[in-house]
């Protein structure tokens, strides 16, 4: 059976099942939501006032953009990380519940924590958002960092050898690229892995306890 068939026989079995395309469908609509919900919430918060503070680390250099590279990395990875997820439905469920809970936390955090940019800033823009024309560039959307919390969120989902390693490093450029730009403290960054770490495990707990997916 080639991985073509594989494919089409994985997502027969599991759609066979109304509980699993039930789950789904929530678990998708519950991402979609969540992302219109931060999206606009960080906006909202573009005008409120925080704090910053002296980070040693970023002091040690200037700010370069990287944004090209950053998103570059990011896109590529998202769209690498689904379809590999694809061959796996009930992956591709907790993906979807996981970065639910993850953007939950990011946006909890936000709001118990505001923060102003770190000085010296070298503003983060998405080429792809650009391209439309807007004129809103975020610089409050800090502790924790969703790029970097996003990209171990992918790591921890896939399961082949190669797949970790590619996603580890890709980890690791947009982790550095996002300090070097000076578009995070350097406790966003640290903060994003504890973050995406309990989102992953604490929703593969759950629905492993309600029997929604296998160990």
């Amino acid at each position: 059976m080639n991985g073509m068939e594989t494919l089409k026989e994985n997502w027969k079995n599991y759609l066979s099942s109304r509980q699993n395309v039930l789950l789904l469908i929530i678990s998708f609509a519950l991402m979609v939501i969540s992302l219109h919900f931060v999206a606009k919430f960080i906006t909202g918060i573009e005008n409120r006032q925080g704090f910053a503070f002296d980070d040693p680390f970023l002091g040690l250099f200037k700010g370069t953009d990287l944004s090209w590279l950053i998103f570059s990395v990011l896109y590529f990875s998202v769209f690498f990380t689904f379809f590999q997820l694809l061959q796996t439905p009930q992956d591709l469920v907790l993906g979807f519940f996981a970065y639910s809970m993850l953007i939950s936390f990011r946006v909890l955090c936000m709001y118990l924590l505001p923060l102003d940019p770190p000085k010296d800033i070298v503003l983060l823009k998405d080429p792809i958002i650009e391209s439309f024309g807007t004129e809103i560039t975020l610089t409050r959307d800090l502790f924790f960092s969703g790029h970097t919390s996003l990209m171990v969120l992918l790591f921890l989902l896939v399961k082949k050898k190669y797949a970790k390693i590619f996603l580890f490093f890709a980890t690791m450029i947009v982790a550095l690229g996002v300090l070097l730009q000076k578009a995070h403290y350097s406790v966003d960054v640290v903060v994003a892995v504890f973050a995406s770490y309990c989102a992953y495990s604490w929703t593969k707990g759950i629905l492993t306890y309600v029997n929604f997916i296998k160990k």
